[in-house]
């Protein structure tokens, strides 16, 4: 977990810094006693988890996390601090915990074993890739679908966000430009069934739901580029090139929304 360390006290962070030593699912990737210089890190490089003092001078810690969960909303916050009256602002930004000056290494440990479970909480096992060419990946490993047409119907459902996509949306974007109808009226089906029994063969099958005459998928049970560029996230801003679900023609009408909209963020 890449993780910063923000606290005008030099002592106080050197003790933060010997205890995530200790625990080898941190990676301390920076120590800062001046809050702007965490935030400039912060903008050019991925942070999970952030332990901030709050009663610093120029920025107190509680703005500091307002501008790096803008950077990252799911980023956790630790706030640590000797000043208990700060504490009602600081849940009020969502804090995830808060840990009182002066502290020992049982109180650190304890932190960080919190910290561990809330991104285990957070960690969804299916990520979509959408910028270039389709592909899923459950646990960090791409998905071999059961045919191409299974594949493309889970890329429509990706683009429809978690709305229902119906029969006849899937067939005139499925099959575009077939001269066999009839056998389109009873193929998609096939694809359906396709598509959740490959589902099911990575553990996966809460994603879909298939509905009388529709479909779609749990969009809080997934992560997606295309659905971090629409939350303004800073990465997925920057990554997209204007490519997105480059083998389906369907979803050349996105692309136009989607530069204007990275073009009125600079």
């Amino acid at each position: 977990m890449r993780t910063i360390l923000v606290d005008d006290m030099a002592l106080d962070m050197q003790l933060l810094e010997l205890k995530c030593a200790d625990m080898p699912d941190f990676e301390i990737v920076g120590k800062f006693t001046d809050p702007m210089e965490a935030e400039a890190y912060a903008q050019k490089h991925e942070v999970d988890f952030a332990m901030l003092d709050i009663d610093m001078p120029g920025m107190n810690g509680i703005e500091l996390a307002r501008r790096l969960r803008a950077l990252r909303r799911d980023i956790i916050i630790v706030f640590v601090t000797a000043h208990p009256r700060f504490a009602v602002e600081a849940f009020r930004m969502k804090a995830d915990y808060m840990v009182f000056k002066p502290f020992d290494r049982e109180d650190v440990l304890d932190v960080l074993e919190r910290v561990k479970l809330l991104q285990s909480r957070q960690k969804k096992r299916v990520f979509f890739h959408t910028f270039g060419g389709f592909e899923m990946l459950v646990d960090g490993k791409p998905v071999r679908f059961l045919s191409a047409r299974a594949k493309e119907l889970m890329a429509l459902l990706v683009y429809f966000e978690g709305r229902n996509v119906g029969i006849h949306e899937m067939i005139e974007c499925l099959y575009e430009g077939s001269e066999n109808k009839t056998a389109d009226n009873t193929g998609y089906r096939r694809t359906i069934k396709e598509l959740a029994d490959t589902l099911r063969l990575y553990n996966v099958e809460e994603i879909f739901v298939r509905e009388r005459g529709s479909c779609r998928i749990r969009r809080e049970f997934v992560s997606c580029d295309y659905y971090d560029f629409w939350a303004g996230e800073p990465e997925a801003v920057a990554r997209f090139d204007g490519r997105f679900l480059s083998d389906y023609a369907w979803a050349e009408p996105a692309i136009y929304r989607m530069c204007e909209k990275k073009r009125t963020r600079r």
